[in-house]
């Protein structure tokens, strides 16, 4: 618990430079780089996206604009840090179709097969192997049959000083199993997905993993009514989500 906390508080202090970070870390702009996984993602009959592990909301928003109006955008992080910096940009941005979620991971408060696509950039790699396997168990989870999986990742950077602190940043944040996982992420998407790729985006520092969840015989894909997206409601294990777009805060297993 006290583990856990201490990570929570890494990231809220993270989430004032974590933008600046990742544009350091990769070398590159990361707003095309965003761009062309919402754009992967929301690509399709797609109405219904989860951002996991949102972070301050790049991709969120791109998902959120490029889907447009009539659409569900959901970005949960266990990070409060995190959300409020999220929040803060779609307001400047004037992206208001976002709910925003604090939730983990491992344990989504959503009901199944309600999204027809999940995204997540720049996180795997810092999740711990149960944690991320638990995720992935997840995704699948709430992903309808047919539905994406789409993960954008560095590739391990070339110049020195950069790979160096990639593979010090994965020591000491990924921790166990990190190591394991690189090179290794299409095999372990398959081991929970129908089918998994992956594809180097231009200029070549990032890769998009891809897994789409096994469809069922006669499922097809046509869209249907916008559902609601928390479990159904009067389970006592279930506490209540406070939307954190009102400035509340939750607790991570719900959604109102």
């Amino acid at each position: 618990m006290i583990r856990r906390a201490l990570r929570r508080r890494y990231y809220d202090l993270f989430a004032r430079v974590y933008d600046r970070f990742v544009v350091w870390h990769s070398g590159e702009p990361t707003g095309p780089m965003r761009r062309a996984l919402a754009e992967r993602a929301a690509s399709g009959k797609v109405r219904r996206v989860l951002d996991l592990c949102c972070g301050t909301g790049a991709v969120t928003r791109a998902l959120a604009e490029h889907l447009g109006e009539g659409s569900l955008t959901v970005g949960p992080d266990f990070s409060r840090g995190m959300l409020r910096r999220g929040m803060q940009a779609a307001r400047l941005a004037g992206v208001t179709s976002i709910r925003w979620v604090q939730a983990d991971a491992a344990a989504l408060p959503f009901k199944a097969e309600i999204f027809d696509a999940v995204t997540c950039a720049y996180a795997l790699y810092e999740l711990k192997g149960a944690a991320r396997r638990a995720m992935l168990c997840e995704v699948d989870r709430v992903l309808v049959a047919g539905g994406r999986f789409l993960a954008m990742e560095h590739e391990v950077p070339t110049r020195l000083i950069p790979r160096l602190l990639f593979h010090l940043r994965v020591a000491v944040i990924g921790a166990e199993g990190a190591r394991a996982f690189l090179g290794g992420e299409v095999q372990e998407l398959g081991r929970v997905f129908g089918w998994a790729g992956k594809e180097l985006v231009p200029p070549g520092k990032s890769k998009i993993l891809v897994g789409t969840k096994q469809p069922d015989p006669g499922i097809g894909m046509e869209p249907r009514a916008l559902p609601a997206v928390a479990k159904q409601a009067g389970a006592s294990q279930e506490p209540r989500m406070k939307r954190l777009a009102s400035g509340e805060t939750s607790d991570g297993r719900g959604m109102s």
